[in-house]
């Protein structure tokens, strides 16, 4: 019974280290094969985010109809993982890949990029939305993002390029509710969505950020 015991009190502190761990090892790989990929192979994979998310900007119902975009699952996908980049936020010590997607499978070991919203590449005319659970005894993720604050800063790592974004609003949503998550004309937002109240997830905390800087991974 003492083993049994102590080993439950010791399971998420073991599991969020091993996947923590595992997340790291990820972010790795994904920049070991930005690292061997020619300058030319960059720019194209970047015309083709940006392509995506122009006619994404322009369909009524981005969030339903996001396949008449393009090939979603192919684009950024440089190392066939599903990984288009990651996500920084130094004010809460949280590194975490982001994959396509928002599948449970995703979603239980990293963040994942909200189909109908667009690929965080930056750009005028885009709104990019990256989400991650709380709570999990298997991970943290994306746990302690409440205590993010107006003016924080968070960054997207996509290919070698950094994107800076400042937190300038922070709500509360119904899970149903998408007219804080639309594109706004000449404007460059990430939101940061999660659920809340924490252990009860009957609606969604969004945090969005707006681009302030663009630069180049070291």
């Amino acid at each position: 019974l003492l083993l049994v015991g102590l080993s439950v009190m010791l399971y998420p502190t073991v599991s969020d280290w091993w996947n923590s761990r595992v997340q790291t090892r990820a972010i790795a790989t994904y920049n070991q094969s930005v690292e061997q990929m020619d300058t030319g192979d960059k720019e194209r994979l970047l015309m083709e985010a940006h392509s995506y998310n122009a006619t994404l900007s322009h369909l009524t119902a981005p969030f339903t109809n996001w396949e008449d975009a393009g090939n979603y699952d192919k684009i950024l996908d440089i190392s066939g993982t599903g990984i288009m980049g990651y996500i920084t936020i130094p004010v809460i010590h949280v590194e975490l890949p982001i994959y396509h997607g928002t599948s449970e499978e995703v979603l239980n070991i990293a963040a994942g990029h909200l189909k109908g919203s667009s690929l965080p590449v930056g750009g005028a005319n885009t709104h990019s939305v990256i989400s991650a659970h709380r709570g999990l005894p298997s991970a943290k993720l994306f746990t302690d993002i409440d205590q993010l604050v107006v003016g924080d800063t968070f960054t997207i790592t996509v290919l070698d390029q950094v994107l800076t974004y400042q937190v300038e609003q922070i709500c509360v949503v119904a899970p149903t509710e998408t007219e804080a998550l639309r594109i706004e004309p000449e404007k460059n937002y990430c939101t940061l969505m999660t659920c809340t109240p924490y252990g009860v997830n009957t609606q969604r905390l969004l945090i969005r950020g707006i681009l302030t800087d663009t630069d180049t991974a070291q």
